[in-house]
């Protein structure tokens, strides 16, 4: 969503509360009033965009968080109140009981960071929803030897489930033991492993290092330094394509674990995207791959999006999905959003990259490293 339908969307909100606080809790006005939506959490990076794709698909809709991140979104839409990282169920044990006997038709999980904390809701709200939606990623797949990896490949190798929301794994590990666990307790659930998820918003809004480099450094003009790499490509998910493919399995009743991304991309296309989505640049610097290694701009840690080892990175089978209704919206799409988003949080273009700030590192390389790399290929030995 750009920025100018994401206004759109909370001018229309703002619209109906004035008509009624209840209708505008549901945006009832739009369609179908008796299929009601549980979004666990709904107010972060994703989350919103869930929110609002189910709204305006006419869904009744209420928020299930620990009313924390950015309270003042959604403030029209019923919301219970609940931290699920409490032990022993605490948290969900002290939800009303109005809301524990609702059945739920649709409950959408946003969250990724307990496994437990995803077992403790399925076994506390058993019986009580019709589709469970999990957003997972394709780090849950063992091994990424060798490209286009579909949904039946093998998972991580896990450890004894954990018997608290305390015991700590790394992100793969957790996401892993979550789909362990929705598949042990229920049948009913659709599971989107993403792979990079791309938006207006960003994971971790006022920090420096979670914003968008590539289209950042394309808005910015200039002469621009590039990866000259054989066969290179990337593969990103864009929210507002997942969200819609949720509404879209939501409404199908299509379950299963779909890898949900774009199809894998030549990056020389992802770089003509960028190009119509902002200003041309004055000029691209190709410059070879290994020229760049040795002069300190290394692949993925250093440049984004340039990733030649692990084989299967960027090359995810996303066919099944793509079969059951997954419709990416335009790459061009996806740039705009992220500047619209980039635009509203840093409305002087005044981030940095590379360099120290504050004491802290920031992430990529500093337009001096880039000008410096620039003007050594230019003056290398033909």
């Amino acid at each position: 969503m750009n920025k100018r339908d994401f206004i759109k969307t909370l001018g229309i909100a703002s619209t109906a509360t004035f008509l009624s606080p209840i209708t505008a809790s549901g945006f009832k006005i739009f369609g179908d009033i008796n299929k009601k939506v549980l979004i666990l959490g709904g107010r972060g990076f994703l989350g919103p965009t869930i929110v609002e794709t189910f709204l305006a698909s006419g869904y009744e809709v209420t928020l299930l968080n620990r009313g924390k991140t950015n309270p003042e979104l959604f403030k029209y839409i019923p919301v219970i109140i609940c931290d699920r990282e409490k032990e022993n169920k605490e948290g969900l044990k002290n939800i009303d009981k109005k809301h524990k006997e609702t059945y739920w038709d649709i409950v959408v999980d946003t969250w990724q960071k307990s496994p437990k904390a995803v077992s403790d809701f399925l076994e506390e709200f058993k019986g009580q929803f019709g589709h469970y939606h999990y957003i997972s990623t394709i780090s849950v797949y063992d091994k990424w030897d060798k490209k286009f990896i579909e949904e039946s490949e093998p998972l991580n190798p896990l450890p004894k489930f954990p018997k608290a929301i305390s015991e700590d794994f790394r992100y793969a590990i957790r996401k892993t033991f979550a789909e362990e666990a929705i598949r042990e307790r229920i049948d009913n659930f659709t599971i989107y492993r993403s792979h990079g998820m791309k938006s207006f918003r960003v994971t971790r809004p006022g920090d420096p290092n979670a914003e968008p480099f590539w289209p950042i450094r394309f808005y910015r003009g200039g002469e621009i330094l590039l990866p000259n790499v054989h066969n290179h490509h990337m593969q990103v998910t864009d929210v507002k394509s997942l969200a819609n493919f949720i509404v879209h399995c939501s409404a199908s009743k299509i379950y299963g674990a779909f890898n949900v991304a774009s199809n894998p991309t030549p990056f020389k296309d992802y770089v003509s995207s960028l190009i119509h989505a902002t200003d041309m640049p004055k000029k691209l610097h190709w410059i070879d791959g290994d020229f760049l290694i040795q002069n300190g701009i290394l692949p993925y840690k250093i440049m984004p999006l340039w990733r030649s080892k692990p084989v299967g990175a960027y090359y995810f089978n996303v066919q099944k999905a793509i079969h059951a209704g997954l419709v990416n919206r335009p790459m061009v799409e996806m740039i705009s959003d992220q500047l619209e988003g980039y635009k509203s949080r840093y409305p002087n273009n005044d981030i940095v990259f590379g360099e120290i700030v504050q004491g802290k590192q920031m992430k990529y390389y500093a337009s001096t490293k880039e000008k410096e790399v620039i003007k050594k290929w230019l003056s290398r030995p033909k």
